[in-house]
């Protein structure tokens, strides 16, 4: 099956303060006829989490506000599990070791292509999640 049915239904959020990096990567779903719910800031992303719930959320580590990292914290509160997928042009050992222990799944360095973004979403649509200390669950 194609990446991009797999795709289809589900509720992918993209967290970004570029607006270009927003906007193409939300044209660039369109065109596959998928779904891409876009914010600005961790704030506005927690809005859309506790009023829809996501199965993959994609955020950039460095936003207004809150990073990244705090960001998936907190999503982690309201939504369990979701698939997580960091960006970041700040691939430090500090992130990485944060970003491991919150459970991050793909880190995609910046600057990105759209083939880069692919296939993380492929690896992160095979992963498991284990849930509860149950599992491995596979997700949909």
């Amino acid at each position: 099956m194609d990446l991009f049915e797999r795709l289809q239904g589900m509720k992918v959020l993209l967290v970004e303060d570029d607006q270009w990096v927003r906007d193409s990567l939300r044209r660039f779903f369109a065109n596959e006829n998928c779904a891409l719910m876009v914010v600005e800031t961790g704030e506005d992303g927690l809005e859309i989490i506790k009023g829809n719930g996501c199965d993959i959320i994609i955020t950039d580590y460095r936003l207004p506000g809150m990073d990244g990292l705090e960001f998936l914290k907190r999503a982690q509160r309201i939504n369990v599990p979701f698939k997580k997928i960091l960006l970041t042009a700040y691939m430090t050992e500090p992130v990485i070791s944060e970003a491991f222990r919150l459970g991050v799944h793909e880190f995609i360095e910046k600057p990105f292509t759209m083939e880069d973004l692919e296939e993380a979403l492929v690896r992160v649509l095979e992963k498991k999640i284990i849930i509860n200390g149950v599992g491995p669950v596979k997700t949909q």
